[in-house]
């Protein structure tokens, strides 16, 4: 088992409803989980969520210390498309695209300049929230057709920075609501 904690944006409550009412249409079991882990659909608890990074678990204090120190406001995200990129092990990631801006940019490069995890630099990550990791191709293209039928822009929000420790999810610290609209 890969035990390592991971940060990640907490979004709102609407903004889950959002999320989970897009991909309800979906009537297979959908799983975040790479393909890098065993039982990955017993694996996945965390919530949808923005990936800022992950540490190793013997890292875990030093990334409680560093999520204490952060200080956000609420961030909007726009999402705008749904997407596919390879993932671990010959699998396939069906994600939600998320258009770049530069409150998502600066949160990221002091997160990223904190942890110095490369994967999750700024500048070459792309911004998704993750629907569906599968190994089969064609499912994840059919998954993707289903949702843009319908598919349309839309906002989602976090005020809020969560550290999970993963797999399975357990909600190690998360930050102090500054400012709501």
């Amino acid at each position: 088992m890969n035990k390592r904690v991971t940060c990640i944006a907490l979004f709102d409550h609407k903004s889950l409803d959002k999320l989970k009412k897009i991909t309800s249409m979906i009537k297979e079991h959908l799983c975040k989980v790479p393909f890098r882990e065993n039982n990955r659909e017993g694996l996945d608890t965390l919530p949808y969520h923005f990936t800022f990074t992950t540490w190793a678990i013997e890292d875990k204090d030093m990334a409680i210390e560093i999520i204490k120190n952060l200080k956000i406001d609420q961030i909007k995200l726009k999402i705008i498309g749904v997407n596919i990129k390879e993932s671990f092990n010959n699998s396939w990631n069906l994600y939600f695209e998320i258009e770049r801006n530069n409150q998502l940019y600066e949160i990221q490069k002091s997160i990223y300049n904190l942890a110095k995890i490369e994967k999750y630099n700024p500048d070459n990550f792309i911004p998704h929230i993750t629907i569906h990791c599968d190994r089969n191709y064609n499912k994840i293209v059919k998954i993707k057709e289903k949702i843009n039928k319908e598919f349309q822009p839309f906002e989602v929000k976090f005020s809020q920075i969560g550290l999970f420790e993963i797999y399975p999810a357990k909600r190690l610290y998360e930050t102090h609501i500054r400012k709501y609209e």
